[in-house]
């Protein structure tokens, strides 16, 4: 994060001290099971939300987070406030947080940061004044064990293995060590002190959890700030706490990094290379590759522009969040990074419009209605269009050249995307003058071009070629197969007994070409019920409900209509065999005696 307001209050309260509990429930069903590209800083957890209805707000933000089209969300577990002293622990608010999160179908990523008073160094106060002040809380640990065992027990409590977990089994998937400890604000320490976390907390967190990802806490790359005061460079920190702490330079599973711009765009014409977005990452992956090698991701934790409305070069529009916002996670997946945050969803400190970094979130203060920015809008197209894309190349229009210690010129952007479905999705804008250009079009496929903000654009379709109008504005020029509906299995047979209770069975409804599909359902019978009468998507489930009570042996038939318009319709014969006897078959079982 940007700024050092107060995290999080203490909690004082003893009512509130839980003791871990053992459970045996499951883990959340529906969170992701494997790590997306898109994610947002969203501050749930977040205890400057309680004076403001915290229930009724946190609800509204998942759903603003769900309808983004985000997967993942970026919490801030702090120790500070979950163990006021040594093993006891204050759960409660940041396990109802977590498992709301979770039970909306969200992967969370927890940043491990702060520490309690009673583990703090003992030179804390003269350290967070040395270089223009801080907070305590933010001072590292006296001892790292301490912090390892906070760690273990964090981990432990959000694995979802039902053993010890939280309320409800919410899994915390990825974690982070920390946050920016190469800035002073954050981690008022020595690179050695942090080396000695990271290795201390990788250790425990892959003993309480194995399938765990763990990443170093994000770090500042190429930012001027980071050279002020007790302040380093991100990889120049690191690389100082891997050779005064060795064990530190395996203990990650992914690097973070915060490689913010906020004064110009990410792909400015004009700048020096190594310190575009493009370059940060770039040099990022070679200082990684050499300390690690080709197969350790990278990650952005943060990064975002703010709508501040200061007279500042850093204060940018909406019009311009919008754009830099697109653009750089288009950069940034072209380049291979596995997981992008957007800084933020929402300022969980309301804080006026003239605050740099508040003003990054995409959606407005509680008391505008968490109304949507542009860059919200842009957000949404971007997910439905990218987020289950793969990055396989550049265009025809692409003429984007990196050179590292040179002055970039103006260029042509042109990514290429294949979506799981097939279909092709090209991202578009320039950063020179605005122009027309053509790109001839896929044999076989429809094409439709897509504003920033998710609107239909006219097509302008001559000789198999589309125009493309090139600005600033990034436009997607999305290319699907044709649409095809197809229904499994074609028709179904059931065997049943009159005294069988009543059982529901499914229909897989998909399409065959790359987009998604409405469709509806009609059809029935006195034993058979529609569950589910209309859907959408690339494939989804036809659900109906079987009930043979009292019915006389027989062959009973009906049929299932399925209809998804230019896509085609199917009808599904379904038969219910009702008999007397169901022979079961059982298939032997052999051994050897030893």
């Amino acid at each position: 994060m940007r700024y050092t307001y107060s995290l999080l209050v203490l909690w004082i309260v003893t009512s509130l001290v839980l003791l871990v509990q053992p459970t045996t429930l499951g883990a959340v069903p529906n969170q992701p099971t494997r790590l997306s590209a898109f994610g947002l800083n969203t501050y749930f957890s977040g205890l400057e939300r309680l004076p403001q209805n915290r229930n009724d707000d946190l609800g509204a933000l998942i759903n603003a987070t769900r309808d983004l089209g985000a997967r993942w969300v970026r919490e801030e577990i702090s120790w500070a406030n979950l163990e006021p002293g040594k093993g006891v622990f204050n759960w409660g608010l940041m396990d109802a947080a977590l498992t709301q999160a979770a039970q909306a179908g969200f992967g969370i990523i927890g940043m491990l940061l702060t520490t309690p008073g009673w583990a703090r160094v003992s030179d804390c106060s003269s350290r967070i004044t040395r270089h223009g002040g801080s907070l305590n809380y933010w001072c590292p640990p006296a001892n790292p064990q301490d912090f390892a065992d906070f760690v273990a027990a964090a981990v432990e409590r959000y694995d979802g293995d039902g053993i010890n977990d939280a309320p409800g089994s919410p899994r915390v998937a990825a974690w982070q060590i920390w946050n920016e400890p190469n800035n002073w604000a954050t981690w008022p320490g020595e690179a050695h002190e942090y080396g000695a976390i990271l290795a201390a907390g990788y250790t425990a967190a892959k003993a309480a959890d194995p399938t765990a990802l763990v990443a170093t806490g994000g770090v500042y790359v190429f930012d001027g700030g980071t050279r002020i005061g007790g302040n380093r460079d991100g990889l120049e920190f690191l690389g100082a706490a891997f050779s005064t702490v060795p064990a530190a330079q395996t203990s990650f599973d992914a690097l973070a990094i915060h490689p913010y711009m906020p004064d110009t765009a990410p792909d400015r014409a004009g700048l020096y290379g190594l310190v575009s977005l493009w370059g940060r990452i770039a040099n990022t992956r070679g200082w990684l590759d050499a300390k690690r090698g080709p197969n350790v991701p990278i990650w952005i934790s943060e990064l975002g522009w703010s709508t501040c409305t200061l007279s500042s070069p850093i204060c940018r529009t909406e019009h311009e969040q919008a754009n830099y916002l697109v653009r750089s996670h288009g950069i940034a997946l072209a380049l291979g990074v596995q997981h992008i945050n957007w800084f933020q969803l929402e300022d969980k400190f309301d804080s006026p419009t003239s605050d740099l970094w508040g003003n990054a979130a995409i959606l407005r203060n509680r008391n505008q209605g968490y109304s949507r920015k542009l860059a919200a809008n842009a957000y949404a197209t971007l997910t439905a269009q990218l987020g289950v894309a793969t990055f396989i190349g550049f265009g025809p229009l692409h003429n984007y050249s990196f050179q590292p210690n040179a002055l970039t010129p103006p260029a042509r952007y042109h990514l290429r995307f294949q979506t799981s479905t097939g279909a092709l999705v090209d991202l578009l804008w320039t950063t020179g003058v605005a122009e027309i250009r053509a790109v001839p079009l896929e044999a076989g496929r429809t094409a439709q071009l897509i504003s920033r903000d998710g609107n239909t654009l006219p097509l302008n379709i001559q000789n198999g070629q589309v125009q493309i109008p090139l600005s600033e504005t990034p436009v997607y020029l999305r290319q699907d197969t044709p649409a095809q509906l197809v229904v499994t299995p074609s028709e179904v047979t059931l065997i049943a007994l009159p005294t069988d209770p009543e059982a529901t069975y499914t229909l897989m409804v998909q399409n065959l070409g790359s987009a998604n599909i409405a469709w509806s359902a009609s059809g029935g019978a006195s034993w058979l019920t529609l569950e589910t009468t209309s859907g959408n998507g690339y494939r989804s489930e036809l659900r109906y409900r079987i009930n043979p009570t009292s019915l006389s042996t027989g062959n009973y038939t009906t049929v299932i209509n399925v209809n998804a318009g230019s896509a085609g319709s199917k009808s599904i014969p379904i038969t219910l065999r009702i008999v007397t006897t169901v022979y079961r078959l059982y298939v032997p079982i052999v051994g050897r005696n030893e």
